[in-house]
């Protein structure tokens, strides 16, 4: 955040971006880290996937160069595929062992009777730490190169390509910051967000390299004569194009075709036993997410071999289905107020209400009406009062409240609730010296006179005074504003009123004058 003299304005953006933080501490239960690894768990799934399918086609362009050494096509096509696998392999290096840097910054993962010192395949230490990866994405700016580095990538690979070949080119191995301009891609990638997501999405970065890879490989394959038996072995492959983590409501989609298929080999197939458009021999799968979890698919491919015999290949797919997670708070209005008994409501996901413990720093006292339910009262005046949660000891979150004042009452004369004029007919009908809270939103707040004085000054005549010790008029009182007549003054002044926090003095007066 700024430092030195901020706006009012700032300070405000400032606090709201703390108040996020908290709420995001507070939200990201064991269920939902949980849910990251095994996102991450099936990224590294799918990365084996494509790994599969570009040596497939590595091995292709291999073969056609060998039989052909003297062929410049072919030499071509196997010396970039050549360039373009050490580019790839860089980069996916680069991006491991930038994620194995921050697990292990982070302890590592948790250990089992097998790995004492930490199991490959368990969940991360300290999977919910937002602050160890911010520090070296964002102060020590690491983000920006990591930025850099994906931007770099991209155009390296591409450049392998001639330049109308590049569109055909859809890759996700794209790092721009916000149009709005409000924040950089590397502060919205690290920023605030836990770090089993931060190498869920390291994982979803090598796979997007490998995809590029994957696709770049299919046109410098294209580009070579289709005269010549290429390969002698297929496999049947499902290299998903929107990824493997998909929230409830929208569509996984995937490529699934024979590896070393040429754009002439068109083959049937069928997902779950329903078949599916193919263009190019590549089949085009789409199914809109709508159960949680892990959700399988199997494909089949029949197609005609040079013989005219026909060949039939089996494949299974999965992909990951998470319910969409959102955190909605108004964070302008994160306010208590001083007296009152305001009402806090306070759950972690995931774990039941009643082993949820909370407390409230100094100068506040939290009293629980039932599980996940409380009464904030703040006692002393103060700028702020912060509210922790935690379960079995350990902090789930962390909320700070702003502490203000209730507001002071306005005095009213019966009906009469402002200073000017006013008609004989009204002063004969009031009874009553009311304190009313006009506009404020905290429900059952009232506030009773105790005490006040109305002073009458006739238009022509001494002023008189009369006291009285509650929100009734004297007999004495009523009398004189039954008796008012055009020109004379009446004001309501010195009152006390009975409130939340006791008796306080009513800091205004009414005064009023009798008109014609």
């Amino acid at each position: 955040m700024a430092g030195g003299k901020v706006t009012v304005r700032q300070k405000m953006i400032n606090m709201m971006y703390l108040v996020l933080t908290a709420l995001l501490a507070l939200n990201v239960s064991a269920e939902i880290l949980k849910s990251f690894h095994m996102v991450e768990v099936s990224m590294d799934s799918a990365g084996r996937n494509i790994d599969e399918k570009n040596d497939q086609t590595m091995k292709a362009i291999a073969k056609f160069h060998s039989d052909l050494p003297n062929d410049s096509k072919g030499t071509e096509a196997y010396e970039k595929s050549v360039q373009l696998k050490k580019i790839a392999d860089e980069g996916v290096k680069y991006i491991g062992d930038l994620k194995n840097q921050l697990i292990t910054t982070a302890g590592g993962r948790k250990a089992t009777e097998e790995f004492p010192e930490g199991d490959p395949k368990e969940e991360i230490a300290q999977a919910s730490n937002i602050e160890l990866h911010a520090n070296l994405m964002i102060n020590q700016g690491e983000g920006a190169k990591v930025k850099a580095k994906i931007n770099e990538l991209r155009t390296k690979m591409l450049a392998l390509l001639p330049a109308d070949k590049q569109k055909l080119i859809k890759s996700d191995l794209v790092a721009e910051d916000p149009k709005d301009g409000k924040q950089t891609w590397e502060s919205e990638m690290f920023e605030h967000t836990p770090l089993a997501a931060v190498v869920a999405l390291l994982s979803k970065t090598q796979n997007d390299i490998k995809n590029t890879e994957s696709q770049i490989l299919d046109v410098i394959k294209g580009s070579l004569t289709d005269d010549v038996q290429i390969v002698t072995d297929f496999n049947a492959q499902i290299i998903p194009t929107s990824g493997t983590y998909i929230t409830l409501g929208n569509k996984y989609e995937a490529e699934i075709f024979l590896a070393a298929s040429s754009s002439r080999s068109e083959a049937d197939i069928m997902v779950n036993g329903s078949k599916i458009q193919s263009e190019g021999g590549i089949g085009k799968y789409a199914v809109t997410a709508t159960r949680e979890g892990i959700n399988k698919f199997k494909a089949v491919i029949s197609t005609v071999n040079s013989s005219g015999k026909k060949m039939t290949y089996e494949k299974e797919g999965e992909f990951f289905a998470l319910a969409p997670i959102a955190v909605i708070s108004a964070t302008k209005m994160n306010v208590v107020y001083i007296g009152l008994e305001n009402p806090i409501s306070i759950s972690v996901p995931g774990v039941g209400a009643n082993k949820v413990n909370a407390t409230v720093s100094a100068g506040g006292t939290l009293k629980k009406t039932k599980d996940g339910e409380y009464l904030l009262e703040v006692t002393a005046a103060q700028r702020t009062v912060t509210i922790t949660a935690s379960v079995d000891g350990k902090v789930m979150g962390i909320k700070e409240y702003r502490v203000r004042q209730v507001p002071k009452p306005t005095p009213m004369l019966g009906s009469i609730e402002q200073s000017g004029s006013v008609s004989m007919g009204q002063l004969k009908a009031a009874n009553f010296v009311l304190t009313a809270l006009k506009d404020f939103a905290f429900e059952g707040v009232n506030y009773t006179p105790t005490e006040y004085n109305l002073v009458f000054k006739p238009k022509n005549g001494p002023a008189t005074v009369e006291k009285g010790n509650s929100q009734n008029l004297t007999p004495r009182a009523k009398s004189l504003l039954m008796n008012a007549r055009p020109g004379d003054i009446i004001i309501v002044m010195g009152i006390k009123a009975r409130g939340p926090a006791g008796v306080v003095p009513v800091p205004s007066s009414l005064a009023l004058e009798v008109r014609q």
